[in-house]
């Protein structure tokens, strides 16, 4: 996850470049988030079920990482053109990566096992969490893949308005 410092330098402006190792990941998270958006207003279950995959996986990689490789998040730094983010990551994040990532990790875990259970209270506190960590997590720019962020918050609420919509459905007939 390391890459050429000098590639991802931040130019005049505040802006970042989206180094060429990142392209793909880039791309292809924002295509997923507009998928997820579409298909929330016709499909909110499907929706809820790619949550509960992308959430599992978040979690194990956040923690597989905090576990083995910490130092791999120091990339995010160079990624963002945010400077207190920038500033907190080669800071204190960087001797206290583990002990921040673990409980990162179990929340996106908590996220997806609450997706699960799928009953009104747990999917509305599932969404909420899901969509406070993604609104912090989009400072971090081409790191947090922005606007990807922003995107699938709005998908995983147009979600909750459908799931919450086929259930009144369901209980009027």
């Amino acid at each position: 996850m390391t890459g050429d410092p000098e590639a991802m330098r931040i130019r005049k402006g505040g802006r970042v470049t989206i180094p060429p190792q990142y392209h793909n990941a880039y791309l292809i998270s924002n295509a997923l988030a507009l998928a997820l958006l579409g298909l929330a207003f016709r499909k909110a279950n499907w929706v809820r079920w790619l949550s509960v995959a992308i959430f599992g996986w978040a979690a194990y990689q956040n923690s597989h990482i905090a576990l083995y490789s910490p130092l791999d998040y120091q990339t995010f730094a160079d990624l963002t053109s945010f400077e207190p983010y920038r500033d907190f990551i080669h800071g204190w994040f960087r001797a206290h990566t583990a002990e921040l990532l673990l409980p990162i990790a179990a929340g996106q875990l908590a996220i997806a096992l609450m997706l699960i259970v799928n009953r009104s209270v747990t999917r509305k506190l599932a969404v909420f969490g899901a969509v406070a960590f993604l609104l912090a997590i989009a400072p971090l720019g081409v790191g947090s893949a922005f606007p990807f962020p922003i995107t699938y918050s709005v998908a995983l609420c147009v979600m909750l308005y459908g799931l919450d919509r086929d259930v009144a459905r369901r209980l009027s007939t």
